[in-house]
């Protein structure tokens, strides 16, 4: 491109001329400034002029270096576009420079969720301007708010967003200044489509935009402090590639996720422009989870908006979701994400539950990833069972900070890197290995290692015990869980009081194992005074509170107690429902329940109306082989059997048999709940020999 020529279609000289006109006017230059003169005035658009073919109809937006228009193109179509004139009296070369390389940023990309380019030229009084794609539609974060999506639903639309930077990548452009009110959702077919706009600071990454380029002014930067990468703030540094808007984008998917920023607007930009180089280029961000938690009252509604609760969000956040954000915001940008695309498949393999890219280097996440690979290793459904135990003191690692997190990640992973190797069939030849036996292992050495392993450090002893009862719970082993809940209910109340979420939910472990040990009046004690500490505490809707009422609900409800279940559902669900919405998981949880007491009843018209509206739910959300689901399924095979609907009834336990046995196996205590169930509708029948036969399976 010659020095003189302009995309604008006039000399650079006139551009130049031009974008000064009203600064002498402005009283700029001189040491009293003077109110504008009605000549430059009369340079301003204005609501209603008409700029060549396109009338304008009023401001959208205004940056540094222009002004954005919503504009109806008269010829040869009909249509809304935006259109960007630049501001008079601007610096002309660096304006123009800049002005140009977005137009032409914007013409190289053709893609779905980026705005388009159609037409560009210069107003009547000589400014250029360009015309583009009108997105009518929200910022990112507030169009997910507003609809309340869930994680999985912004994961899956943040997907749309790394694919349309990655166009941009490939096409040699960095945005450098990814943001929310950049990145606008529309809804095209019923379908949120995010379109990303103004590549006003875009960089050419193989070749200069064109000639006048001037990005790389000393002491100024371009872009968005709170989405800036530690290179883009370093003035001194012109080598900026696409892995700053990797950490841009790390950004805004900390922000979707837990609705703040790493970096607090008002801290970062108190201090002036070297502090905000500073925090950057030196601080690393907290994480999520610690976050969220820190945000008292707001974290329960931005949970709400996404259609789940503070301690469901923040558990979520704390295993592996959080570490894909902290690794695209990597302050080196070698220890980031490669590129967008690799960063979309890291979101992808969290989706698909499969091992991240963004996995610590450390023991526990090398063995979850083997447990993941060779599940064959161990028996019935170990490596699930292992990965939540792991989960678990991950969870609470990072609630404790970072500060002391290394020494006991280390710590639990040596813990656990013994226990693993009894999984290691190589290690014992010919023993199959079992669930119980690697928790009896994981027990054994506990009590034997506790003084070496976990010395002043007993929140990490609670969470280890805390899974090693609630699994052993599961195997109903309740006398070998025991001492593990009791125990980890005395620390909790030692170390951090009685009205602590974390007392409060292992009081409701050790009160559902009380029950299940038949031991009920106990239980109903324990579980009473959760929910009155939690309520005290708490507040009436916090979740724990409304957990602990689920507890003390499902004791009078299976003490066949159904008059005093009742209202506690009800009360629960009128709150998850105002809350949450109908179709929530939480939500369903109550009117299972309800649902249950109804067929208790014998209300079982009532009671089938409710489990097929909850089996779809929790279909759609947690979907088909998921045991929530199957056992929501097998509860509705028995009412459509209580209703003589025996071909229903039939049809879904067999289906539910099937499920269950791909995931556990033929004679898990899932799969032989459900032959039971068969084998009861096949004695209603009088079909004794297929009854017969079942029930030798459940039996044997």
């Amino acid at each position: 491109m010659k020095e003189s020529d302009s995309v604008f279609g006039t000399e650079l000289d006139r551009l130049k001329k031009l974008l000064t006109v009203g600064k002498e006017e402005s009283g700029e230059d001189s040491p009293e400034h003077t109110p504008r003169t009605a000549s430059f005035y009369n340079l301003l658009e204005r609501p209603g002029m008409h700029i060549g073919r396109y009338k304008l109809l009023r401001i959208l937006g205004e940056g540094g270096m222009g002004v954005v228009y919503l504009a109806q193109q008269e010829h040869p179509v009909e249509r809304r576009v935006a259109l960007k004139v630049v501001k008079p009296g601007m610096d002309s070369a660096s304006v123009i420079a800049r002005f140009e390389a977005e137009r032409q940023a914007l013409a190289l990309l053709e893609h779905t969720n980026i705005a388009q380019v159609y037409d560009a030229g210069m107003t009547d009084s000589g400014r250029p301007y360009f015309v583009m794609e009108y997105v009518e539609g929200l910022p990112i974060t507030e169009y997910c708010d507003q609809h309340k999506l869930t994680i999985e639903e912004r994961l899956n639309l943040f997907l749309q967003v790394c694919r349309a930077v990655n166009h941009a990548h490939q096409k040699g452009i960095i945005h450098r200044d990814i943001k929310p009110s950049n990145i606008l959702v529309t809804t095209q077919e019923d379908q949120a489509v995010p379109k990303m706009i103004d590549f006003g600071v875009a960089k050419a990454v193989s070749q200069p935009l064109n000639e006048r380029t001037l990005f790389t002014e000393h002491g100024q930067f371009f872009g968005t402090p709170e989405y800036m990468s530690p290179e883009q703030a370093d003035t001194g540094s012109e080598d900026i590639d696409t892995r700053s808007d990797v950490y841009s984008l790390g950004v805004l998917l900390y922000v979707l996720l837990t609705g703040c920023l790493p970096f607090d607007s008002d801290t970062l930009r108190d201090g002036g422009v070297e502090h905000i180089r500073q925090t950057i280029r030196e601080t690393d961000p907290k994480t999520p989870s610690t976050r969220l938690t820190n945000l008292g009252d707001k974290a329960t509604q931005l949970a709400e908006s996404r259609r789940t609760e503070i301690t469901t969000l923040a558990r979520q956040l704390r295993k592996e979701l959080e570490w894909i954000p902290l690794k695209a915001m990597r302050r080196e940008r070698n220890e980031r994400y490669r590129s967008a695309s690799e960063l979309a498949d890291d979101i992808k393999n969290y989706l698909k539950g499969e091992p991240l890219i963004a996995g610590p280097p450390g023991t526990i996440y090398r063995f979850k990833k083997s447990l993941r690979r060779h599940k064959a290793l161990v028996a019935g459904v170990v490596a699930v069972l292992i990965v939540s135990l792991i989960g678990s003191v991950v969870s609470l690692i990072f609630a404790l900070g970072q500060a002391r997190a290394r020494a006991q990640t280390q710590a639990t992973a040596d813990f656990f890197d013994e226990i693993f190797t009894q999984a290691n069939p190589n290690n014992k030849p010919g023993e199959m290995i079992t669930v119980q036996s690697l928790l009896d292992t994981a027990s054994e050495m506990l009590e034997e290692k506790l003084e070496e392993r976990l010395v002043d450090e007993p929140l990490i002893e609670a969470s280890i015990r805390y899974t090693l009862g609630k699994t052993y719970s599961t195997l109903s082993d309740f006398k070998a869980a025991e001492p593990h809940l009791r125990r980890t209910l005395q620390i909790y109340k030692e170390q951090l009081g009685e009205e602590d979420l974390n007392t409060l939910q292992s009081m409701l472990g050790y009160a559902n194992l009380l029950y299940r040990q038949d031991r009920h009046a106990e239980a109903e004690k324990l579980a009473q005074k959760a929910v009155r500490i939690s309520r005290r505490t708490h507040g009436q809707e916090h979740p724990m509170t409304l957990d602990a009422m689920i507890v003390l609900g499902m004791q009078f409800r299976e003490d066949g107690r159904p008059d005093e279940a009742y209202p506690i559902f009800s009360q629960v669900l009128e709150i998850r429902r105002r809350r949450l919405g109908d179709d929530d998981v939480l939500t369903i949880s109550p009117m299972a329940h309800i649902a249950l007491i109804h067929s208790m009843r014998g209300e079982y018209d009532k009671a089938q109306q409710m489990f097929e509206k909850i089996v779809g739910i929790r279909r759609r959300i947690l979907g088909e082989y998921n045991l929530s689901t199957l056992t929501g399924m097998n509860i509705l095979a028995r009412i459509y059997r209580k209703q003589g609907r025996y071909d229903d009834s039939e049809q879904l336990y067999i289906k539910t048999i099937e499920y269950k046995t791909k995931n556990w196996g033929e004679d898990s205590m899932h799969t032989l709940v459900s032959m039971h169930g068969l084998a009861m509708l096949y004695t209603d029948q009088d079909r004794y020999d297929e009854a017969n036969e079942l029930f030798e399976k459940v039996i044997n």
